[in-house]
């Protein structure tokens, strides 16, 4: 038997296909029984048999696979299927749990869902319900499951009506950011002089353009270049070439001085909402910390209530002031990085992963928090993440990076109806998907990701590639305009060098 668990938390989607390929391959080979530990329910369609919901130390549903997916009886479990963004459906609001796991020191009494649950009465305060068979070969613990059907209706009723997302307000006639020929390289030194022998090329010339108001997203695998790109716009890291406009101003060329006052329009969202709080700090401190150094306020009352006021928009309240991270949940504390980001009204904000370290409900949360700020707001994000079914559900237009290069470039719709470079196929086919009924056939992709510090010759992408022709070790493509605003680097692509492939080949064959 092997227990497995969260093999796949921390790994892209082309990763994760590899490994949960290898586990099957694996568990038919020789027979075994395995124990899949996950939050993740695409994982689950994907590989288990039967499936059992734990919440608070206690199953509370326990069935197949596809009856859990198909009809869910506990409330717990719907949530969480109505928490996950999904690739299949139009973007509507997420529909998070309210609440959040109760402490396991002061565990409430009866059922441990009723403080969060919709179905809940007297008898589910007073009285835990036992884990019994409620349909054949499908066990739940809960007093009202049958309300749930009714439940189901009503909320099916109420999503078709008001809970799709508000259209962005982007402006694709103004530019807030353009980025040209970026690039970012870390330096090899070797021996005891220090010597430089190479280069790692972490973001290799890249050009794109962020409009006023839209959410661009940057996908791509682990070690791909989209963090040290997101933390190189900011100048969080010196950039080795290329020009990075916000507004007016190159903000290569400013000095520190008019940096700082420039870094009032770019902000950012770190991945772990833990590590990127003081914990010295009260929540007070680490919101009011920018409008310190900014002079935004000219009195402490002004200032604390300037404060009040961002905690509100992010979902916190007076309460919270005065208290340490360490006090809060995952959730909360990315709500205060959220907070922090936005107590300066910036321009554009980074996002990080933000989600990334989140369960699916608290990151339902997240992601709803996000879409409404910007509604609100007017807000500009670069959305850095390797999840496609949140990149789907957030984003106005997808760069996909490749080796530090953007490799495809479209608008979210084209992009995943009509993706045209071998690499996006690839990272599409890799998600998970929520219905095991509904499953697809995988590109998996062979390898990892080269070294940034020796990359391929022609094409980064051809050893990886099913695709591949010969020629393709020997050109790099050219990122051009394939039609409908939808940018990509293939020589698949390029009509001039298929005509000759082709013209060769009847040659040959003559």
């Amino acid at each position: 038997m092997l227990i497995a668990d969260e093999p796949t938390t921390a790994l892209d989607v082309t990763i994760q296909a590899q490994i949960l390929e290898l586990m099957r391959e694996l568990k038919d080979n020789y027979g075994m029984a395995m124990m899949m530990i996950t939050h993740d329910l695409g994982v689950i369609a994907e590989v288990s048999d039967r499936v059992a919901v734990m919440y608070a130390g206690k199953i509370v549903e326990y069935c197949e696979v596809n009856t859990l997916f198909t009809n869910p009886l506990h409330p717990y479990t719907w949530g969480l299927l109505r928490s996950i963004p999904k690739m299949t459906e139009d973007v509507k609001r997420l529909e998070a749990i309210p609440g959040v796991v109760p402490n396991p020191l002061e565990f409430p009494k009866g059922c441990k869902y009723h403080n969060r649950c919709q179905l809940a009465d007297e008898k589910c305060f007073e009285n835990e319900p036992d884990l019994e068979e409620k349909e054949p070969d499908h066990q739940v613990r809960c007093w009202y499951y049958e309300r749930l059907l009714d439940l189901k209706k009503k909320k099916q009723e109420k999503d078709q009506e008001n809970l799709v997302y508000q259209v962005s307000k982007a402006d694709q006639s103004q530019s807030l950011v353009e980025i040209k020929n970026l690039k970012k390289y870390f330096p090899v030194k070797k021996g005891f002089f220090r010597i430089t022998v190479g280069h790692i090329k972490a973001v290799d010339d890249i050009s794109v353009n962020i409009y006023q108001g839209e959410t661009l997203a940057l996908v791509g695998e682990s070690g791909c270049g989209k963090t040290t790109a997101g933390r190189t716009i900011l100048r969080l890291l010196e950039a080795s070439g290329g020009e990075i406009w916000v507004g007016k101003d190159n903000i290569l060329n400013l000095n520190s001085k008019s940096l700082r006052s420039k870094r009032k329009d770019m902000q950012i969202i770190f991945q772990d909402p833990y590590s990127s709080l003081n914990p010295r700090m009260t929540v007070s401190e680490i919101v009011g910390e920018p409008l310190d150094i900014h002079h935004l306020c000219k009195t402490q009352e002004e200032r604390n209530k300037k404060i009040l006021e961002i905690l509100n928009n992010v979902g916190l309240g007076k309460e919270h002031m005065d208290r340490y991270p360490h006090e809060f949940s995952g959730g909360q504390r990315q709500r205060i990085g959220i907070a922090r980001a936005l107590a300066v009204n910036p321009k554009i904000i980074v996002a990080d992963e933000p989600v990334s370290a989140l369960d699916v409900s608290i990151q339902a949360q997240v992601i709803n928090l996000i879409k409404d700020l910007q509604n609100e707001y007017g807000l500009t994000y670069m959305f850095i993440s390797h999840d496609l079914s949140v990149v789907k559900h957030i984003s106005d237009r997808v760069a996909v990076m490749y080796l530090g290069k953007i490799v495809e470039l479209a608008d979210k719709q084209e992009l995943f109806k009509n993706p045209l470079h071998p690499y996006t196929l690839s990272l599409l086919s890799a998600i998970p998907v929520i219905d095991p009924l509904h499953k697809k056939e995988k590109i998996i992709l062979k390898g990892d990701v080269p070294s940034p510090l020796n990359p391929p010759k022609g094409c980064p992408f051809h050893p990886r590639c099913p695709k591949a022709m010969e020629m393709c070790s020997q050109i790099i493509p050219e990122f051009k305009d394939c039609g409908n605003n939808h940018f990509a680097a293939c020589i698949l692509l390029d009509t001039n060098i298929m005509k000759k492939i082709k013209t060769a080949s009847e040659q040959s064959s003559w």
